[in-house]
């Protein structure tokens, strides 16, 4: 169905929110001047080539997505270009963004979400004590370079951390591009500090933001968000549900849940929990020991780190931390343990 037909909908902000995972180094160019279309896109597309350290847990699904996309009626005439990928452990960044021309002129810049990456992981952690963390800001400085230009409609979405960043980046965007965005997609992404969720400039795109989440959401729930996410129905159960391609929909919108399942309200209360209860130095003693124990393997992705092999490595590092962190680390475990068993039990 082209978008002549039946315009833009939450569903494609998914779709083209997904697309921003394929690795696309040496197909779409970094520079917005150089466009490409996506069959022409998918026909320079190698995954054979792909390095298996890239290859997220969602890897064939979105070959599959790549290809149907350059074959559909509706994505084949759409351009990509401005697609940046920077993995940096010195700066805690994992970022990845491109720019999609729709056939209807109007623009849609997709922000990728956690990778598996340690360094990804990290910086998802560091949103809950950082007043900016590096992938924001490049967010930030993203968009301003995007749409310098023009004055056609934007559109901006992720999913995972990348609907984070798609929100964070219009609210600190210039203000003549700011004016241009008409909507802002956030599927499953974490929410905010208060000190921004209060402010006035996110009550002022608060109208724009459209923010959805699977049934036992975890990410989507984390920090504030100053709204109601809608509820998505998912065709599985646990973590897996955090992946867009279990998330079920009827023609051109999703099937909604009434409310969230236990299961993801439990984790949430703990992991809210915690992030209520400890101080913004002891949220970073946090993140800077845990992220110091699974680094200790010298592995690059979590994959990786998920082996027998890398368990000696871990465990010798948690004999390691200096007394302040093994402390910080056990008062967390404890909260969590507590706020979750609370949850547990909680009546409905």
């Amino acid at each position: 169905m082209p978008f002549s037909a039946d315009p833009f909908n939450e569903v494609d902000g998914l779709v083209l929110s997904q697309f921003c995972y394929i690795p696309l180094e040496g197909v779409v160019s970094e520079s917005f001047d150089e466009e490409i279309s996506i069959p022409d896109a998918f026909r320079k597309y190698s995954p054979d080539s792909i390095d298996t350290k890239q290859r997220i847990i969602t890897f064939e699904q979105d070959n599959l997505l790549f290809r149907r996309l350059a074959e559909s009626r509706r994505f084949r005439g759409t351009i990509l270009k401005g697609y940046v990928s920077h993995v940096k452990d010195a700066e805690d960044l994992q970022f990845s963004a491109i720019t999609f021309i729709l056939g209807d002129g109007s623009g849609f810049i997709a922000f990728r979400g956690t990778d598996g990456t340690v360094v990804g992981w990290k910086e998802d952690f560091n949103l809950s004590y950082m007043q900016q963390t590096a992938g924001q800001q490049r967010a930030v400085s993203y968009i301003n370079r995007a749409f310098a230009c023009g004055d056609h409609a934007i559109r901006l979405g992720g999913h995972s951390k990348g609907g984070n960043s798609a929100i964070y980046c219009s609210l600190f965007c210039e203000e003549e591009i700011q004016k241009r965005i008409t909507n802002i997609y956030s599927y499953d992404g974490p929410g905010f500090r208060d000190e921004i969720v209060q402010s006035e400039g996110y009550k002022k795109m608060l109208p724009r933001i459209r923010s959805f989440i699977p049934e036992a959401s975890i990410v989507g729930m984390l920090l504030g968000s100053g709204s109601d996410p809608k509820i998505v129905k998912t065709s599985v159960n646990g973590i897996k549900q955090h992946y867009a391609y279990y998330w079920e929909l009827r023609r051109n919108r999703f099937i909604m849940a009434d409310r969230l399942k236990k299961s993801g309200d439990v984790i949430n209360k703990a992991i809210s929990g915690l992030l209520s209860d400890f101080s913004d130095t002891e949220r970073e003693i946090f993140t800077d020991s845990l992220f110091e124990i699974l680094r200790a393997p010298d592995k690059e992705t979590l994959k990786e780190i998920n082996k027998l092999s890398s368990y000696p490595a871990i465990i010798k590092a948690i004999s390691k931390l200096r007394p302040e962190q093994q402390a910080v680390m056990k008062e967390a475990f404890k909260k969590i343990a507590q706020n979750g068993t609370g949850a547990l039990f909680k009546p409905q």
